[in-house]
């Protein structure tokens, strides 16, 4: 039995965890961190620089996650038919390139043509795809690996960018900053994912000899994924808890800024959320493999609608540091149990496309989001009755949580507890 093969043997094998480290390092510089941890350092100025409004932005940003909300499935389709390396590698590289090049922008259609083109990478190099890679390797630690490689891939750099961000911008300037995200992703992203990310020997053997991997096999089509009530649970808990979380992320800068609060003190608001996303993703992640049940997944929900609320209404950083960590926890869960809720309830056999469907409803909800509270700034002057948007999808949200049945494909731990 080959190391590579994690069917048989002990899941930790040298192959498994390269492949986690190669997922790691997809999640730190994948879209989740350049793009929805930078964005809110870059819309505070670019509505000046471009000669635009902040509406305007906002819309750009918009219309690049609706994009990414059709094409992410396609991408996830891909990665199931051709591969992860087929997708990813070329998808990394026009991710890098775009960024490189939205430092030539000039007026505000430059910025709206750029996030058309960003669309494309992102739904190559997305979350399903690195997503898939660690279920196929890990199945009763599931959980976990997905809470590791998310919190420390995807959360440790949402940490760090905001801080990053806007470092390259004081030094740099706007322009200097997209080219040093570009780098990043260039340098960092591409060589490493492309030096472990492997995919089982069993799924990438093209003998008809090979033995299948029963997990690649395991689970339901796409389209009876979408025949299932549950499917519809899970996209809308994921679409408006995006729509709340995600889209404040994106105006958390300027939201904060326009309170009064100083530029150092809002990014280090940013920074805190997503400290709390590292702590949601890990803890989610071990809950649920532990307890084996979408109860678990409630609570985080619960602690970001408490914690928007927070950030939205509040001044005082001894409150609004705690709030910030408490709608970082949910949205790291949130984020962390996407892919494990569609492999539990759907298993893997069309996963890519079935999570690129929720995947999708993320963009959905967080362009809705992210153009909903541009425009109540625009129209008001203020950001204070978005408070109201948000606190409801995020209300919606928990109650599409509440409402999840048992898991249909659960994990080994549960036929180990009897």
């Amino acid at each position: 039995m080959s190391s590579a093969d994690p069917g048989k043997s002990g899941e930790f094998t040298k192959a498994a965890i390269l492949a986690a480290m190669g997922a790691w390092f997809g999640f730190l510089t994948g879209p989740n961190v350049m793009v929805a941890a930078t964005n809110s350092n870059f819309l505070r100025i670019l509505p000046e620089e471009l000669h635009t409004t902040r509406t305007n932005i906002s819309l750009a940003l918009a219309i690049s996650l609706w994009l990414n909300a059709m094409l992410v499935p396609i991408g996830g389709r891909m990665v199931d038919r051709f591969g992860l390396r087929k997708v990813v590698l070329p998808g990394i590289l026009i991710f890098a390139a775009t960024f490189m090049a939205m430092s030539r922008m000039q007026v505000g259609w430059h910025f709206l043509a750029f996030q058309i083109v960003m669309a494309v990478p992102v739904s190559m190099h997305a979350s399903p795809a690195y997503a898939k890679l660690v279920s196929l390797w890990f199945d009763r630690n599931r959980g976990l690996v997905l809470g590791l490689c998310v919190a420390l891939g995807a959360g440790l750099g949402q940490t760090i960018m905001p801080k990053l961000t806007q470092w390259m911008i004081a030094t740099y300037g706007w322009r200097g900053a997209y080219v040093g995200v570009g780098a990043i992703i260039l340098v960092i992203g591409f060589p490493m994912v492309a030096l472990l990310a492997h995919t089982p020997k069993s799924l990438a053997a093209k003998n008809k000899d090979a033995a299948p991997n029963p997990l690649g096999q395991q689970g339901v089509t796409r389209a009876e994924a979408l025949r299932n009530p549950v499917f519809y649970l899970v996209f809308f808990a994921i679409a408006f808890g995006s729509m709340s979380l995600l889209a404040t992320m994106q105006h958390a800068v300027p939201l904060l800024t326009e309170r009064g609060l100083p530029i150092n003190t809002a990014t280090t608001v940013m920074s805190c959320a997503f400290a709390g996303v590292i702590a949601g993703q890990l803890s989610s992640g071990v809950m649920a493999d532990r307890f084996n049940s979408p109860r678990v997944v409630l609570p985080y929900f619960v602690c970001a609608l408490f914690g928007v609320l927070i950030v939205h209404s509040q001044n005082d950083p001894r409150i609004l540091i705690p709030g910030a960590l408490l709608m970082g926890l949910g949205l790291g869960g949130e984020i962390s149990q996407n892919a494990y809720l569609v492999s539990r309830y759907f298993g893997l056999k069309a996963f890519g496309a079935i999570y690129g469907l929720t995947f999708a409803a993320s963009a959905l909800g967080n362009g809705t989001g992210v153009i909903l509270l541009g425009h109540i700034r625009d129209h008001f002057g203020t950001y204070a009755p978005g408070i109201w948007l948000v606190g409801g999808a995020m209300s919606a949200s928990v109650l599409c949580v509440a409402l999840m049945p048992r898991f249909v494909y659960e994990s080994p731990n549960a036929a180990k507890k009897g």
